[in-house]
């Protein structure tokens, strides 16, 4: 009468099963296992059915993951870490910055790290869009010119006029302005020349409103 006897059944380095027995010499004719080897183990050995015998070590006991990795007999799991002796899972980050999930909408991977997009990266991703009566030249966003909105069908003809006259209107009432100031008024007190080239200017910033075109066609190499 024999003790009884843990062991396992192995075939091309797999353990097939874990068996118990009171033989010395198990004889597992009619089972998948009849021709497989038979290798003692331990009692209290946890052996797992489907692992390779290498994952072992001489007294039984299965390797951690790390020295396995490190040995190269299982590849590192997808989506974990390695720290010290110990594997954990990766960060939401981590996974992104790894390439294993999509980085967030707006969102981009520089140097390593995750970094909101640009306001243009955002319109060329189709995020948002472009406000009316602006433009992308270089990296920056800039303001359309009138004849630019205008050829962009933006704004009306209409409102291109109203537009150009407004601003010629402005110009021309800033110019007169700067003639009038209280230090334009004493420079054409003690300054004769001065005093001749501001007349000049303001009697041609004065007909103005006379040239053909106006308000929508202004010469100022004129003023």
């Amino acid at each position: 009468m024999y003790k009884t006897r843990m062991f396992i059944t192995e075939c091309n380095g797999i353990i097939t099963s874990r068996q118990e027995t009171t033989l010395a010499k198990s004889d597992l004719f009619g089972t998948p296992y009849y021709t497989h080897n038979q290798i003692d183990i331990p009692h209290e050995s946890k052996i797992m059915t489907g692992d390779k015998v290498e994952f072992y070590d001489q007294n039984w006991k299965r390797k951690s993951d790390v020295e396995l990795i490190d040995e190269g007999k299982i590849p590192m799991p997808q989506g974990y870490i390695r720290e010290g002796s110990n594997l954990r899972q990766m960060t939401r980050d981590e996974r992104i910055i790894s390439g294993l999930d999509e980085p967030s909408p707006g969102t981009k991977i520089i140097d390593g790290k995750i970094k909101p997009m640009t306001e243009i990266e955002l319109i060329n991703a189709g995020l948002v869009e472009l406000q009316p009566g602006q433009k992308i030249v270089g990296d920056e966003i800039v303001s359309m010119s009138l004849q630019e909105k205008l050829t962009a069908k933006q704004i009306s003809k209409e409102e291109y006029d109203q537009q150009i006259a407004a601003e010629n209107e402005a110009e021309l009432q800033n110019r007169l302005a700067a003639l009038q100031t209280p230090e334009a008024f004493a420079m054409a007190e003690v300054d004769e020349v001065y005093a001749v080239e501001r007349k000049a200017k303001l009697i041609a910033l004065l007909t103005v409103k006379q040239q053909k075109g106006y308000p929508l066609v202004v010469d100022w190499s004129r003023c």
